[in-house]
């Protein structure tokens, strides 16, 4: 069983996700699809802990501003 206060910490990412892609399908499948950018893993993948929150969000931030990973890579948690 999930406790609220970890739902409470994925409603903002997801809320991320929808407002980069438009809308909850374009988001869940962004979140289920493994990328590269994050050693082949699902965001959906890293949103159990408080890392892996931080740097889904910092990876949407990424694609919202329009920051090529390959100009830019995310840089590690400082920490």
């Amino acid at each position: 069983m999930t406790s609220p206060a970890a739902v409470a910490r994925l409603v903002p990412v997801i809320a991320h996700a929808v407002a980069v892609f438009g809308d909850e399908q374009n988001a869940t499948h962004w979140l289920s699809t493994p990328l590269p950018l994050l050693d082949n893993r699902a965001p959906a993948e890293l949103l159990g802990t408080d890392d892996g929150i931080e740097l889904v969000e910092r990876t949407l931030t990424r694609i919202e501003h329009n920051i090529p990973s390959s100009l830019a890579p995310i840089p590690p948690k400082q920490g």
